[in-house]
């Protein structure tokens, strides 16, 4: 792969979870609760498209944000998957590339989970750090991650029990923070920043 054609991040992340695999898809295909039990990485989430009842052909557009300050509106759409096994999606807005998720039963009521993040940046000021703060920006990703697969355990156990209440973890900084994140959510829910995502 040349230089030119290498994309900004390309990062695998791996998690175990006590989980069957159908029980990742149900979670998956219910994105529009994503922003209440994973609110430290999905502070808000919109579904598009449903797409099939499999999953194939789903968009949703999220407002999320990793531990550093900075956050990303971006959009993505599932175009292949395998029920209960894979889920490939394209990815648009302040990230352009592809995503896969993949699940492998390790052993009776366990899996791992795997995330595959292939994308280039295109939030305005992100982009002109890209290069310099290469590092940091790839820890920034894994901290999402592993915060989201913790979550996504919890989340497990919530449907497992039958839980309606859903506790809603604190985002990090400035997104803890009330009135910072008011605004963010009045600009989640305007339309002006989707017309610029394609």
């Amino acid at each position: 792969m040349t230089a030119a054609q290498r994309t900004d991040f390309d990062i695998v992340t791996h998690w175990d979870m006590e989980a069957q695999p159908e029980e990742l898809t149900d979670i998956l295909l219910d994105p529009q609760i994503v922003s209440k039990w994973a609110t430290t990485v999905f502070l808000a989430c919109q579904v598009v498209n449903r797409g099939e009842a499999d999953g194939m052909g789903m968009e949703i557009e999220v407002h999320t944000k990793g531990f550093l300050p900075h956050s990303f509106f971006f959009g993505g759409k599932v175009t292949a998957l395998d029920p209960h096994r894979w889920m490939a999606f394209d990815v648009y807005g302040d990230f352009v590339g592809k995503g896969l998720m993949t699940v492998d039963p390790t052993a009776p009521g366990r899996l791992r989970a795997t995330f595959d993040w292939k994308v280039d940046v295109a939030h305005p000021w992100v982009r002109r750090f890209v290069r310099a703060l290469h590092p940091v920006f790839v820890w920034n990703h894994t901290w999402a991650v592993r915060r989201l697969s913790r979550m996504m355990q919890k989340e497990v156990y919530r449907r497992r029990a039958r839980l309606n209440e859903i506790v809603e973890p604190a985002p990090t900084f400035p997104h803890n923070l009330v009135p910072f994140r008011r605004w963010q959510q009045r600009r989640f829910a305007g339309r002006s920043w989707r017309a610029q995502l394609r």
